[in-house]
């Protein structure tokens, strides 16, 4: 593993996240579910709802992290989550055929966000959810950062009905978190 792997493993690794295990408070999860990881990176999220769910689609764009996913996955006993190097404006998945989409702390740097939240939407069933979790921006913001509001107007824009809109207490660093829900 060559060492810009190995510093995005320790840095999203070590990364207090929000916890996945949280998430299927904010969407109803059924066995026979298909779900979409977007932006999986180590697969915090995948692997958790991969524990609940018969399908997993892991899409990042980085082939080396897509590899210590399922090396990590495969040593947990998971063996249901596909992974999928694509980019997120193109997303290689059938149209109508994901239950749930998942991002989360994936869409702030992705520029426009409109094809994205189009692809996500174009991938998900009809009355299937979306839940974006990301950071927040605020005015000592470092990096890129969408602002909750701006992220739930892009949702509605591509079509989505907003189900819920929230701010957990969570923070990454020192910028809060938030979630909102989508409903296609």
């Amino acid at each position: 593993m060559n060492n810009r792997i190995q510093r995005k493993i320790a840095n999203l690794e070590g990364l207090q996240r929000f916890p996945a295990e949280d998430l299927f408070s904010y969407f109803t999860i059924n066995k026979k579910d298909t779900i979409l990881d977007v932006g999986t990176g180590t697969g915090y999220v995948a692997r958790a709802v991969a524990t609940k769910v018969d399908k997993v689609y892991a899409l990042d764009s980085d082939k080396d992290i897509l590899a210590y996913l399922m090396k990590t996955s495969d040593g947990s006993g998971i063996h249901n989550i596909e992974p999928i190097v694509g980019d997120f404006k193109s997303i290689p998945i059938p149209k109508d055929h994901v239950d749930t989409a998942i991002a989360s702390i994936s869409l702030h740097e992705v520029k426009p966000l409109s094809a994205v939240l189009d692809q996500i939407r174009s991938t998900l069933k009809q009355g299937g959810v979306f839940v974006c979790i990301d950071i927040e921006k605020t005015e000592n913001a470092s990096g890129p950062r969408v602002f909750s509001g701006e992220m739930e107007q892009e949702m509605m824009n591509a079509g989505f009905t907003i189900v819920t809109k929230s701010f957990p207490g969570m923070k990454l660093g020192k910028e809060p978190l938030y979630v909102i829900v989508g409903r296609k």
